[in-house]
């Protein structure tokens, strides 16, 4: 490549470049340049759906990058048409050239983009209510059926191929809705919750499909997790309660999956993340619109070498609330590389209880 020549006007922006950047290598000491190694992954995560249009989403993108992310998350629902998606999209969906369009833009953005299915619960999201007859209950499917997975692998092939993803995020959230206290709004009079042998069922033969397709498990731990175990720690995220769920079910788990550990509310000490990794789990620790949290989990989580932090932004993409999901996506992006960085106040917006999504 041809050197250029730089006048005295370059020089000077150059001298000035250096200068900034030794001022923030010496006031951000918690933060590591991308690509070194031992690094956490720093995610960005929304849900895509019809209210977000491809100009939106790639504003996103910019945010993320100018942020210090180094990848993307993205919810896939039936806001994208795919071609072995099980879904019917819905008016307005994104076709795939356009999905695969945002991705390229992305990775030129210096994103990886890993995509998220809600496999085995939520229901509502991937199967809809299309195939009764593989239904295990109202919001999960059935793992005993051979027939399910006729309609999953086919569409995780689909993925695979199109974007050759690092990592395959398989959900397997709220196997009773997204809090134990809202059962009967997610499960029919008479239906039981899909237990734990088949919840492991479909996580180890998912696990064993993406593993030789060489990509990466990551899933949600809240159904690994059990209030019990962890006092003090906000319970109403913690959902392993039921017989062979928490401990017992994350005994059984291929020490290779992603286990990502989300903390919304209140809260200065994070003994999940730590347990799963002495149990040999790689985490990643999760936060939403807490300020407080997210500084309090990332220099938790960054003391203990986590495999990656990710900032969620949920519902609010779908609500157009742009200047909320902006903010959660600068803020958090600064607390992930810096824990003592200053943040300026969340914007006043709608509050919407969690799960409205």
């Amino acid at each position: 490549m041809r050197a250029q020549r730089i006048g005295p006007a370059g020089t000077l922006l150059c001298i000035l470049l250096v200068m900034c950047a030794g001022f923030l290598g010496s006031s951000e000491a918690a933060e590591t340049s991308p690509g070194s190694a031992g690094e956490s992954l720093r995610i960005m995560h929304f849900a895509l759906t019809g209210a977000v249009s491809p100009e939106r989403a790639r504003g996103f993108v910019n945010y993320a990058q100018a942020a210090g992310y180094t990848a993307i998350q993205v919810l896939l629902t039936d806001a994208v048409q795919f071609d072995h998606a099980p879904w019917r999209p819905a008016k307005g969906a994104w076709k795939k050239a356009e999905f695969l369009s945002w991705v390229a833009y992305a990775r030129a953005h210096g994103l990886e983009v890993i995509p998220e299915l809600k496999l085995l619960t939520h229901q509502e999201k991937f199967f809809q209510r299309r195939y009764p007859d593989l239904m295990f209950n109202t919001i999960s499917y059935d793992p005993r059926k051979d027939a399910t997975y006729a309609l999953v692998f086919p569409f995780l092939d689909e993925l695979i191929q199109s974007l050759h993803p690092r990592a395959l995020h398989i959900g397997h959230d709220e196997a009773l809705g997204w809090t134990v206290g809202q059962v009967s709004k997610w499960l029919k009079l008479g239906e039981v919750m899909v237990p734990a042998d088949l919840f492991l069922r479909d996580v180890l033969r998912l696990h064993e499909y993406l593993s030789r397709k060489g990509v990466e498990t990551w899933m949600w731990a809240d159904m690994l997790l059990n209030p019990a175990e962890f006092p003090g720690t906000p319970a109403k995220y913690l959902h392993g309660i039921a017989d062979g769920y928490g401990k017992r079910l994350r005994d059984r788990l291929p020490r290779d999956i992603v286990l990502c550990d989300w903390h919304y509310d209140e809260q200065g000490d994070f003994p999940s993340i730590a347990v799963m990794q002495d149990e040999g789990f790689r985490v990643i620790g999760a936060t939403w619109k807490q300020a407080s949290t997210t500084r309090n989990l990332s220099r938790y989580a960054l003391s203990r070498h986590v495999y990656g932090l990710m900032a969620t932004t949920w519902f609010y993409a779908q609500q157009n609330d742009t200047d909320l999901v902006n903010w959660i996506i600068q803020a958090s992006g600064a607390l992930f590389r810096n824990p003592d960085a200053v943040v300026p106040p969340m914007p006043v917006s709608a509050v919407v209880p969690p799960g409205k999504w």
